[in-house]
């Protein structure tokens, strides 16, 4: 699926809001079924710090885990979010339509609290990228705005 330039920039604001919700966030992303990633943020540079094959494998991982757990979604419901505690971030992901949004921060957020607040930018996403949809399903091509590829 292609995104619009529109699209694109809604992905944006959404990794920008997630920044804003707690100075302990060190990065957001949305990637794709194929792991890709499709927008970014990163406040501490906690990604750029991996050689770009690990980047891919880190999300590459997180997309086949995600793919994975869809098949399990008629016998438990959808997933509203995962949460991982490591040693030094916790991470987060949460899905939005085919992508997902992984969120890491430093250790000390309240999962629960925080999953809330994301979930509800996330629910925002949703109204604005929902607006861009024709009634058959495909994308709208706005004025000034070319596809983006993923």
């Amino acid at each position: 699926m292609l995104l619009t330039s529109p699209q694109y920039i809604v992905l944006n604001k959404v990794c920008e809001s997630i920044l804003n919700v707690n100075k302990k966030i060190c990065f957001a992303a949305v990637i794709n079924e194929k792991g890709r990633v499709l927008q970014s943020k990163d406040r501490v540079g906690i990604i750029d710090c991996m050689p770009t094959t690990k980047q891919e494998m880190f999300f590459m991982e997180y997309s086949l885990r995600q793919n994975m757990r869809k098949e399990f979604d008629d016998d438990f419901g959808d997933v509203r979010y995962t949460y991982t505690e490591r040693e030094k971030e916790t991470l987060f992901t949460f899905p939005l339509d085919n992508h997902l949004i992984i969120v890491a921060c430093r250790s000390g957020v309240n999962p629960v609290s925080f999953s809330r607040k994301i979930i509800s930018i996330i629910d925002q996403c949703k109204i604005k990228l929902d607006l861009e949809k024709n009634i058959d399903g495909t994308w709208k091509n706005n004025q000034g705005g070319g596809y983006v590829n993923e």
